[in-house]
Formats: C-alpha cells, structure tokens, sequence
C-alpha cells in the first residue's frame, strides 16, 4: 500500500511531465509563424547569397548556430564524411604508392571543421608509414577562416593543415592532378555553377594509373513526400524551424533564410547524382601550350550515396575519370 509521501511524489512527478509538454508543444506553431513572418517582412535572398560575404556576417557564431539547428549531430556526419574518404582503417594512406605524399583538399572549409578531422586521420595514419601529408582548406570568407584557423593552432595541426582564401569555381592556384581526395561539406549548394565547380575539381585530382582518388560531398536536400513520417518533420524542420532559429541565434534572419531556400532548392539526391555523372569537362594537354584535347573529357562515377539523418542529409562518393568522346 502507497503511503501519502510516495504518492504525493508520483502526483508531482506526473504534473510536472504533463507541464514541461504543455510548455513545449506550442513552440511548432510558434516556429511556422515567426517562418512566415520572416518571409513577409525580409526580401528574400537571391540564390547567389550564399558567397563569402555572408558567412563574414555570422562567421563567429556559425559553429554555436551548427550545433544548434543540427540538434549536435552534425560532426557525426562530419566524422562519416571523413571515413568514407579516407577508410575505416586508414585505407587511403595505406593504399598510396610510399614514394609520394598525400594531399587532401576540403572545399568550402568554412570554420575548419573538416580540415581538421582529416588532418587528425592524417596524422594518425601517416605515422604509421613513411608518407607525408597536407590537408588544404579552402573557402571564400576571409571571417571564418580566422575562426578556423585558431581552430587548427588549438588542435596542434598547422604542420598539416593549411587554410587559405580560395573559390571551388576557380581553382587557378591549384595544379592539375594533384590531390589524393577532396571533399565538400554543406558548400556546393551555395555555388550557382555547379558544374564549373565540379570540373575544377576533376582538374586538380589525380586520375588513371594506381590512382584510388576519391571526392566526397555531403549536402543536405528536402526529404521526399514518400520518406514517412520522421521524413515529414525532418522536412518541417527544415522550412520553418531552421530559419527561425538560425534568424533568433545569429541576428541576421535573411542568411538562415538563404539557408532554408538553398537546401529547398538543392536537387534531389537522384538529380544531383546525375548531374555529378553528367559532366564534361575539358583537359588541356600535359605540354607548355596546355591546348584543350578534342577527344578527352573528365567526369564521376558515384560510387554511393549515403542517406543521413531521415533522409535529410546526403554523402555522395565519388572517383573522377577520363573518358575518349565518342564519335560515329
């Protein structure tokens, strides 16, 4: 038999429940209308905002806000970016001929987080065998390079990785075949010519021969109408929650936004596969003229898509190749 005291407890116990859900099922309705309230009040942003004067604008608090609006899971995705680049067991590193080093591109590098989870497999790996490393970063927002880079002092790897400003569109600076991987987080929607992008990076990474080149870019994309019922929130969560958040955390309402329209606009994962396989890109010949070749192009193959997240979140694997025109 319950005593008054046990019982009075459960009462509170059971109150106090009914309470905290009383407090929290308004907030749904309260992010759809302050969504849409954003969208009646702030012009919207053109799909070219997405350039590195808007991350200047919210470079020291993107990290916080990350975290925030992916509910802290997006390292995880991070740290499955990085795996599928470089192995569950280092494969990358181990798998290289000894007699060159390894270098890694991360594009759109933003605050490092990236850069820096594969210098840390690179610094891991390499000891274990005579390669050397370098990871590259590069982004177009000098503000959150800075973040970065203290980043990447505080974790003890400016021996490996290197920031610098830099466009995936125009990879000038860069040399042909030249890089072992290269990966792209949450950065290619924001590139309005996406297949120039794409193609700067087929230029830069090495290919043919024992190359085992990857390119991995992890993207997010609106879960479909058939993807259930966590598909339906993640998808919710996506058009109001995000820019709600994101405009109350950060103070600048029309980048997160830019964010939401950018992620609803983005193709589908079967769209943007098509479009990675589908390009054509020109290769210039070897010599000092370095004249475009008319029966060569270079393209992707993806290897696999990884779905996050309910579908939310994509990672799409790729290796790039050469391949002669066909002509009849």
């Amino acid at each position: 038999m319950c005593s008054p005291k046990s019982s009075s407890k459960a009462a509170a116990s059971v109150s106090s429940t009914w309470l905290y859900f009383a407090a929290i099922l308004p907030l749904p309705l309260l992010f759809f209308l302050y969504s849409q309230l954003l969208r009646s009040t702030i012009a919207p942003p053109p799909s070219d905002h997405g350039t590195g004067s808007m991350f200047d604008i919210i470079a020291t608090r993107y990290d916080f806000i990350n975290r925030a609006l992916a509910l802290n899971l997006d390292m995880g995705w991070r740290h499955r970016l990085v795996s599928e680049v470089v192995g569950p067991n280092g494969e990358l590193f181990s798998n290289i001929n000894k007699n060159h080093d390894v270098k890694l591109l991360d594009l759109a590098t933003g605050t490092a987080d990236v850069a820096i989870l594969l210098g840390r497999a690179a610094a891991k790996y390499s000891a274990e065998t005579t390669i050397n490393s370098a990871v590259l970063g590069l982004d177009p927002s000098q503000n959150m390079l800075n973040v970065g880079k203290s980043k990447v002092k505080e974790s003890d790897l400016s021996n490996i990785v290197t920031l610098e400003l830099g466009d995936a569109r125009k990879l000038t600076a860069l040399q042909d075949d030249t890089f072992d991987a290269a990966t792209m987080s949450f950065g290619i929607r924001n590139v309005p010519e996406k297949e120039q992008a794409l193609c700067e990076i087929n230029r830069v990474l090495k290919k043919g021969g024992d190359a085992q080149t990857k390119l991995a870019i992890m993207e997010f994309s609106e879960p479909g109408e058939d993807s259930g019922v966590m598909g339906s929130m993640a998808r919710a969560f996506i058009r109001h929650v995000i820019p709600s958040m994101g405009a109350l955390l950060s103070g600048a309402p029309r980048e997160y936004m830019h964010l939401q329209k950018s992620i609803q606009e983005f193709p589908s994962p079967p769209e943007f596969v098509k479009l990675i396989e589908g390009v054509r890109c020109p290769v210039k010949n070897a010599d000092e003229e370095g004249e475009v070749q008319i029966d060569t192009f270079g393209s992707f193959r993806v290897k696999e898509v990884v779905n996050l997240n309910f579908d939310s979140v994509q990672i799409y694997v790729a290796t790039p190749y050469l391949k002669r025109h066909v002509t009849e």
